[in-house]
């Protein structure tokens, strides 16, 4: 029981956030008064890490001095701010608000590290994510489509008889590659245009087929050779695999936790009569 309490991600979610809540108050202790800035010593840490970081030496006295009275300026500008309510209703503040609780999500998923049978696992369950493209080796001949229909169409037919009698269809000189070799689907789109290598999937191997339509005009196809997808090995796309599977862990844990917040609150929507 205690085990699958501690393994409950509801559980580390709310260890998160209440660790999250001690730190959020000893960087901002205030006082009862409201005109009272409260510089914590967290804070001043914080302020020397951050000069730290961004000078890459620690900061002088002085620069400490002026670097904690712009810290209390500034929170003396949001407190002026709120006390107008000015934080009320804005998009940006409310963006940011809903940012943290997601990053907080985030931090909650990325935290767990699967072990490796667990990453194995979801590699075998996905496969169809990492595998090769597959690839075509194949011949074409172009007809232009600049002529008219008629032309076109005669010029097809042509060919297609060609084909039956076992000779190589001929055609219009265009600067479209007559060999294509081992290439995958994007790369022949690239080439061809959009959706012209769907249409090769069912051509016969080894034999002319055809018309095959693209934005170029029609073609004429000769498959030489279709190597299909392979699996690629676990070992070398490991980090690959582990990122699909934070990212699915991660949108799997916003979705239960908007399901949670769904359950938890009420929505009531004003009628159009009492609105006006």
């Amino acid at each position: 029981m205690l085990k699958k309490l501690i393994t409950e991600p509801l559980v580390h979610f709310l260890v998160i956030a209440i660790l999250l809540f001690i730190i959020f108050e000893q960087l901002n202790a205030q006082d009862d008064n409201p005109n009272t800035i409260t510089i914590s010593q967290g804070r001043i840490e914080q302020i020397k890490q951050n000069f730290l970081t961004r000078w890459n030496r620690a900061p002088l006295a002085k620069e400490l001095e002026n670097a904690t009275l712009h810290y209390a300026v500034n929170e003396m500008y949001i407190r002026e701010a709120r006390a107008l309510n000015m934080d009320r209703g804005d998009k940006v503040i409310d963006r940011r608000l809903r940012q943290k609780i997601e990053f907080l999500i985030e931090d909650l998923v990325t935290t767990k590290e699967p072990n490796n049978t667990e990453l194995m696992q979801f590699y075998q369950q996905h496969i169809e994510n990492y595998q090769t493209q597959p690839l075509l080796s194949f011949q074409q001949v172009h007809l232009s489509i600049d002529g008219n229909h008629d032309e076109l169409q005669q010029k097809i037919v042509l060919q297609q008889l060609s084909i039956k009698q076992g000779k190589t269809p001929q055609g219009d000189l265009k600067l479209l590659p007559y060999q294509v070799t081992n290439k995958d689907s994007v790369q022949i789109d690239r080439l061809f245009g959009k959706s012209f290598s769907k249409q090769l999937i069912h051509a016969p191997l080894s034999s002319w087929s055809g018309p095959i339509e693209s934005s170029h005009g029609v073609h004429f196809v000769l498959i030489e050779q279709r190597s299909p997808a392979v699996n690629k090995a676990f070992e070398s796309i490991k980090s690959t695999v582990l990122a699909d599977w934070q990212y699915k862990n991660l949108q799997s844990a916003k979705a239960s936790f908007e399901e949670r917040l769904l359950k938890s609150y009420t929505i009531a929507q004003e009628s159009a009569a009492k609105a006006e």
